[in-house]
């Protein structure tokens, strides 16, 4: 079965959705397991979904939050996606929640998968909600086109939430090469996901990579693999 497609007339409303959506599927899975996952990605888009969540109603205290994926960056840097994460989204009444950080004190990501592996995997087993972008060269999480690691990544095998990847060349990655990243089992397992982009640029994106090979778009993996438990949420 497909994905589901919405288009909403304005980003603010995208917005709206995509964070009733998310808050209803954190407490149904809080409802029947008493806990849930949310692995949240950077970048602007989804900062407007993050503010609405920390204001919302819910048993963040049963949450976790963690990452799609990360730049091997500190959190005290502006690359870091864990500082966006921490001021958008982990204040307010979603300051209760727990927070799975991908970053650690290791030189490089490579260096720090066995461990992030191991704090991961609890978490996703499946992961209950995972919030997705999307890139002009349709990339997602840390899945550049190209990039050193990929292949593993998006084949990892079983037990493998984490993985490293060298993003040297690859232009939209820019200076932050060194990056983690969630595996292709970690995020096609997932119970629910959503997809946020939005501008007419990323709308003709996402028709190209419906019609690339993963590994020319891999967003197109990501799609394929998660099915009719994809939400794409989109607006102009």
């Amino acid at each position: 079965m497909k994905h589901e497609f919405l288009a909403h007339a304005t980003r603010e409303e995208a917005a709206d959705f995509a964070a009733r959506m998310a808050s209803g599927v954190l407490a149904a899975a809080i409802e029947d397991s008493g806990k849930a996952s949310f692995m949240v990605s950077g970048g602007s888009s989804p900062a407007p979904v993050f503010n609405r969540l920390s204001k919302t109603d819910l048993a963040w205290d049963r949450v976790t939050v963690g990452l799609v994926d990360e730049r091997w960056v500190g959190p005290e840097h502006a690359g870091s996606n864990e500082a966006l994460v921490r001021q958008n989204l982990l204040t307010g009444k979603a300051g209760a929640a727990g927070f799975l950080p991908m970053k650690t004190s290791a030189e490089t990501a490579g260096e720090a998968v066995a461990d992030r592996v191991l704090a991961y995997q609890p978490h996703c087993d499946p992961i209950d909600l995972i919030l997705l972008g999307m890139g002009s060269d349709g990339h997602t999480a840390s899945w550049f086109p190209n990039s050193r690691g990929l292949k593993a990544a998006m084949h990892a095998g079983e037990g493998a939430t984490v993985a490293a990847i060298d993003a040297t060349g690859c232009e939209i990655a820019g200076q932050y090469a060194d990056r983690m990243t969630l595996t292709g089992p970690a995020i096609i397992d997932s119970d629910a996901a959503i997809l946020l982009i939005f501008g007419e640029d990323k709308r003709e994106v996402l028709d190209l990579a419906l019609k690339a090979s993963p590994e020319d778009m891999p967003v197109r993996y990501a799609i394929d693999g998660l099915g009719p438990r994809l939400t794409i949420i989109w607006a102009p």
